[in-house]
């Protein structure tokens, strides 16, 4: 497989280095739901430590600071800072993680402190993103070991057979039990290798002229580099999916398992209007 070489690592570094810290600072703005932390950057950028002079104002960005660092560590997106010191009020309260409401995301509503019942997904959905992500998963483990493999997969045009290549041998991919067709064995008889490789006599020949070539090894060597490289492009695809598919799955188990507590929304000496809708 063709990766870069040491000598251009530096320069490789230079470009995805900007590209990551960009790609954090995209991660924080999704995860708090702000650009204030970019626009706290830009500021000290140009005024320094500075401190703002107006008491007001200062009092305003710190209360924004507060609560943005209360989206990022916490994970759940509330409106205000103080429906933030109430949140934390209830968790401790009634003992519930904050890390289950972050988990629970759209499922629970954190001004009402409470799942929004009506929007939990069904048995059947769960089950359905669980065969989903076990699917996706299985795909990456089946990309993960052909990654390793020396052989690249191979279709005659003329015949749409698919079969397994390297420079001395080739075989089929159905049935598995075939043997394969070897450089050596292209002095026999066209019908004894297609007997014993589930190949054609034409096939056979095809494939016996293709090991016989010269350039076979430089097309093979080419070929299982391109390959590699899609395979490492289906396995980051499917890590994606299966991220984006267990946190589905994991909001869905977790606001169930909350909503079975019907834990009291409201806080001692507090009125809060409840969410009728479910």
């Amino acid at each position: 497989m063709d990766f870069p070489n040491a000598s251009n690592i530096s320069s490789v570094f230079g470009v995805v280095a900007p590209l990551l810290i960009g790609a954090a600072f995209l991660w924080v703005v999704c995860r708090t739901e702000s650009r204030h932390v970019l626009f706290s950057r830009l500021w000290r950028l140009v005024h320094g430590n500075q401190e703002i002079s107006d008491p007001q104002v200062r009092a305003f960005v710190d209360e924004q600071t507060s609560l943005i660092s209360f989206r990022m560590f916490a994970g759940v997106p509330v409106a205000s800072l103080k429906e933030a010191h109430q949140l934390i009020e209830w968790t401790k309260l009634n003992a519930v993680q904050m890390r289950t409401l972050s988990m629970c995301g759209e499922l629970f509503d954190a001004e009402l402190r409470q799942v929004r019942v009506h929007k939990l997904p069904s048995r059947f959905s769960q089950a359905l993103r669980l065969v989903r992500l076990f699917f996706v998963a299985a795909i990456g483990c089946v990309c993960v070991m052909s990654l390793f493999s020396s052989q690249a997969l191979l279709t005659l045009k003329s015949t749409q057979r698919s079969f397994w290549a390297s420079p001395t041998q080739m075989k089929a991919v159905w049935p598995l039990n075939v043997a394969a067709l070897k450089v050596d064995d292209c002095s026999q008889a066209a019908s004894t290798n297609a007997m014993r490789t589930s190949f054609s006599e034409q096939e056979v020949g095809i494939l016996c002229d293709i090991l016989k070539s010269d350039g076979t090894a430089a097309f093979m060597k080419k070929t299982l580099s391109e390959q590699r490289w899609s395979l490492i492009m289906l396995i980051a695809l499917a890590l994606w999916l299966s991220w984006m598919g267990l946190f589905s799955w994991a909001a869905g188990a977790a606001a169930h398992k909350l909503a079975k507590r019907s834990i009291d929304p409201s806080l001692p000496g507090s009125q809060l209007s409840l969410d009728l809708r479910s």
